[in-house]
């Protein structure tokens, strides 16, 4: 089985693919993570290298839809996380951890222990120029996406990340192993 998982910044995320590819012994991958490596061997941060490089140059998410769909046509049973798997992997059970932006922002707070109304500036600048950037290199893609398109949307405000797994292993159980 493969599963994708889309999301929006600290809505557990990490988390739920850890505690599930675990319980489910699948691997992992992440768009995040494949980014980070890039970033690494550019000697940069991921935040440099998303606001500096790839915001102003299309061919890095190009990369990266290429690199998605080899994984996808070369392995099987796994979880990848990222914004749009869920459509270079169209066979995949596609989840939608939902989470609202206060909430979200107040759990970077109290990681980071950074001023509210920057993190706020700061995530709604960021959210703003991927989805801009979305929209001129997947006209075709819907971004931020509908709750339609998914198999699996978790209203993660309240639960634990726990609770998330539990509900998605329960999903997949009923749905796809019988």
């Amino acid at each position: 089985m493969k599963i994708t998982i889309f999301w929006f910044a600290w809505s557990w995320k990490s988390t739920v693919w850890k505690l599930l590819s675990e319980k489910l012994e699948y691997e992992f991958m992440s768009s995040w993570n494949i980014m980070r490596s890039w970033a690494k061997e550019l000697w940069l941060t991921i935040y440099d290298f998303e606001e500096n490089i790839v915001k102003n140059d299309f061919s890095f998410d190009i990369k990266l839809d290429d690199k998605v769909k080899r994984f996808w046509k070369n392995n099987d049973n796994f979880i990848f996380e990222s914004r749009l798997a869920r459509y270079f992997i169209p066979d995949s059970f596609k989840i939608y951890l939902k989470c609202n932006e206060s909430i979200r922002y107040e759990r970077i707070q109290k990681r980071e222990w950074t001023i509210l109304s920057e993190i706020i500036i700061q995530n709604h600048n960021r959210e703003s120029w991927v989805e801009k950037r979305y929209l001129e290199v997947y006209p075709h893609i819907h971004f931020p996406p509908r709750d339609d398109i998914f198999d699996l949307v978790i209203d993660v405000e309240s639960i634990t990340p726990e609770e998330i797994v539990d509900i998605i292993t329960r999903k997949i159980l009923v749905n796809y192993m019988y």
